[in-house]
């Protein structure tokens, strides 16, 4: 098949260049020769260099660092936030410092948070209850500094050890 296309364009320029030397004499067959050439050399170049190249594809999305583990993910956003104001951690982090609270203290000790919140005051300390305690109206202050990371710590500690 490539030979046949040669034929075909080689027949085709003699005849391209027979005319133009009816028609121009020697500077029509030098106009289309020379005009030629460059065709076919546009034509090498285009065919030589292949289609123009494409940006890489950027493929399936990467998934999100823990992405199998939602629950891992909301816990870790919501006590990030704790620290960035008192009523960020009064209305993420402190429900949930709460719930584990409160099945700790209803499986190891009997005790219902719930029914008996001055209880679990008692076992879960002084210095660190009033953060915990749900007594404690939730903040609606968004300028008051939210509890540190050690405080956090601390609460995280007290829990393990109960």
């Amino acid at each position: 098949m490539r030979g046949m296309t040669a034929v075909v364009l080689a027949s085709g320029a003699g005849v391209v260049l027979g005319a133009g030397y009816a028609v121009g004499g020697q500077a029509g067959l030098f106009v289309l020769g020379g005009t030629l050439a460059a065709a076919a050399l546009l034509a090498a170049r285009l065919r030589l260099a292949g289609p123009p190249a494409q940006p890489p594809a950027a493929g399936p999305p990467r998934p999100a660092p823990n992405a199998q583990f939602p629950g891992y993910r909301a816990l870790l956003g919501a006590f990030t936030e704790a620290s960035a104001s008192m009523r960020h951690f009064d209305l993420v982090a402190r429900p949930v410092l709460l719930r584990l609270l409160a099945a700790l203290l209803a499986g190891r000790r009997r005790i219902d948070l719930a029914k008996n919140p001055a209880a679990g005051g008692e076992v879960f300390g002084p210095d660190l209850w009033p953060l915990l305690d749900p007594a404690r109206p939730p903040s609606t202050d968004s300028r008051a500094p939210g509890v540190s990371l050690d405080a956090l710590a601390a609460i995280v500690e007290r829990l393990e050890g109960l």
